[in-house]
């Protein structure tokens, strides 16, 4: 078996990645709130090698095709990506009914939006075996179980198996080798090359009706550099059927004011818009994606297409709208890619831009070049496009947005019912600001049935702090009302186990 860990905001960016194969990532909650490590946390996996699982944990009241479009629309896939349900709903108002429902849709809809990928669930013991009617976990199940690693008390067939929450989330993979964990997964898969857009790298938002890498497919690369175009044409072309296109291409929608993409060869797939001598330096293959923008840096063009009535962008007075979005774009690569926001080049107007300008670089200065550059900084080309462009504003950093609702933001109460049987049921503890700087935090505990005779409950609670846990033994009984355990503001999660029913509970910070 393999070793793994999951992570969510509560762990490092930077964890330890010594003896595992595989980590879990926390990347979205219900349809607002993005992880703001998992970015972080899946280039410590990348850099190790791992095997990358990213995970949406439910809001099950709302609609799971909405936050599986939601959960897609926050991840750049890799072939390998395995992508997981978080079937858990503590603290929540739903019936079983509806959890089954959110569970079995939205296996069905990442699944047929990534059908390249292996798409399976997480749950409890408790879940699994009580709620559960139908077995159906997608591609896998990754079940919780805390016992001895690799046996988890389920009959299904298990693929992971979290074993301990201490001092993190631990889990084995049943898998013999790293090497049947990467096949089973499909990391080494395509990634452009070779034509499928399977596993390839695309854009968030890009079109893909005009993809060349099945006619020509391209080479993997690791891409550190932009070069920047412009198409010299009023619409999209049609690139020769795709012989000389470029990774992505920007159309402008005047009256929407944005720019609309396409993309022609996966992000991390060398695509054909460059020169390349025979016998020198790459300049397709050497780490660069391209991106040419529907439009004109020829002053004469402009000229005669503004006289004509021909809308259309002009590259030394591009709009804001377009700067935005090609801004966008940029920062895209970098946050996922790394591409740095940085150029240090020269941008002539054209036509002082084409041919020999002085601006454009030797092979040796393009083999170190890492970056944004324009069609005419590259060696053995003579184009001067995109010639004079406002490289500075779209690198410039974004304006800060008005921040999504984060962990900050989550309700300061949670309640349930414990129920009855040997699995214990686990609750979250609220979390954030309000948690954290409370004068008071409890975990209450309470009968909620009434009968003739009043009924009685003995529940053991164990409470994790991130270190250890503290464990306490609460007697009830429907006479004596709620009994109160003091929570501090490092609680991570609280575990509940009694054979007695109806027993309900509530944490809350005041």
């Amino acid at each position: 078996m393999l070793k793994g860990i999951d992570v969510s905001s509560y762990q490092s960016s930077s964890y330890s990645t010594a003896g595992l194969s595989f980590v879990g990532i926390k990347v979205t909650e219900g349809l607002s709130y993005v992880n703001s490590k998992w970015v972080a946390q899946r280039a410590t996996a990348r850099a190790a090698g791992l095997v990358t699982i990213f995970y949406h944990y439910p809001h099950v009241a709302n609609s799971p095709a909405a936050e599986a479009d939601y959960f897609l629309s926050q991840i750049n896939l890799a072939a390998g990506d395995v992508l997981c349900l978080d079937w858990e709903w503590y603290g929540q108002t739903a019936t079983d009914q509806q959890a089954r429902d959110y569970k079995d849709v939205w296996l069905a809809r990442v699944k047929a939006k990534a059908p390249g990928h292996k798409v399976g669930v997480y749950a409890d013991t408790s879940s699994w075996k009580n709620v559960d009617t139908n077995s159906n976990c997608g591609d896998f199940l990754w079940i919780a179980d805390y016992t001895t690693a690799g046996q988890p008390r389920v009959s299904h067939p298990w693929t992971f198996h979290q074993y301990s929450d201490s001092p993190v989330d631990e889990d084995v993979a049943n898998f013999a080798s790293m090497a049947d964990l990467k096949a089973w997964a499909g990391v080494g898969g395509s990634s452009g090359g070779g034509g499928s857009t399977t596993g390839a790298e695309i854009y968030p938002g890009a079109s893909k009706a005009h993809w060349y890498s099945t006619a020509y497919p391209g080479d993997p690369m690791t891409t550190n550099t932009i070069v920047w175009h412009s198409t010299e044409t009023s619409v999209l072309p049609d690139y020769s059927g795709g012989s000389i296109a470029p990774n992505l291409t920007a159309v402008p929608d005047f009256k929407a004011q944005k720019l609309v993409w396409y993309q022609h060869f996966g992000f991390d797939e060398s695509s054909r818009a460059l020169v390349h001598a025979a016998g020198q330096i790459g300049t397709n293959t050497l780490n660069c994606a391209q991106v040419e923008i529907v439009g004109t840096c020829d002053p004469t063009t402009h000229a005669t297409w503004s006289k004509a009535g021909v809308q259309h962008l002009y590259m030394p007075e591009l709009p804001d709208w377009a700067v935005r979005d090609l801004s966008a774009f940029a920062h895209w690569a970098h946050d996922a890619h790394g591409v740095p926001l940085t150029s240090g080049l020269t941008w002539k107007p054209y036509p002082a831009s084409y041919g020999n300008n002085g601006v454009r670089m030797t092979n040796t200065q393009w083999s170190a070049f890492k970056g944004h550059c324009g069609h005419e900084h590259v060696p053995q080309n003579d184009h001067g496009d995109p010639g004079q462009f406002p490289i500075s504003a779209i690198l410039a950093a974004q304006p800060t947005p008005t921040p999504a609702p984060s962990e900050e933001d989550m309700p300061q109460w949670t309640s349930g019912t414990v129920v009855p049987g040997p699995q214990p049921t686990v609750a979250l503890p609220p979390h954030g600001s309000a948690w954290q700087t409370a004068g008071n935090r409890k975990l209450h505990l309470g009968m909620d049935q009434i009968l003739a005779t009043p009924p009685k409950a003995t529940v053991r609670v164990a409470i994790h702090d991130g270190t250890a846990w503290r464990l306490t033994t609460v007697n009830l009984t429907a006479a004596g009302g709620t009994v109160d355990v003091p929570m501090t503001a490092a609680d991570q999660k609280v575990s509940m186990q009694t054979t007695d029913a109806g027993v309900a509970y509530a944490i809350e910070s005041w």
